[in-house]
């Protein structure tokens, strides 16, 4: 996944329609969130926790999907993309198991 993938996930996990409420509730400025829509900017680490912590997910997977768009060299994105992979297996099966009940707990904390 990349920061724009991320950013459609947390926007799906909280139930927000736009951009803008996606900014405001990260906290994010909205050119930062431009920026990150276009590809003119890639998370760091602390946009990463943010984005992982509104997820539920391991700040590690985040992270590293977030290292690896910003790496210089293919060996040094193989190296962010194999960790990112540790953990994503289980962001997937979080996504895929959440139910109606969790939607509405989560909408809940949503505002």
């Amino acid at each position: 996944m990349n920061t724009p993938d991320y950013l459609d996930a947390v926007k799906r996990h909280l139930r927000i329609e736009s951009d803008y409420a996606l900014a405001k509730k990260l906290g994010f400025s909205q050119s930062a969130m431009s920026s990150y829509r276009t590809g003119r900017r890639v998370f760091d680490d602390d946009a990463a926790l943010t984005v992982a912590q509104a997820l539920d997910v391991n700040p590690m997977q985040v992270i590293a999907a977030a290292n690896a768009e910003r790496a210089k060299t293919d060996e040094q994105k193989a190296r962010w993309m194999g960790l990112m992979e540790k953990f994503s297996g289980s962001f997937r099966n979080r996504l895929s198991a959440w139910d109606g009940r969790e939607r509405r707990q989560e909408a809940r904390y949503a505002h």
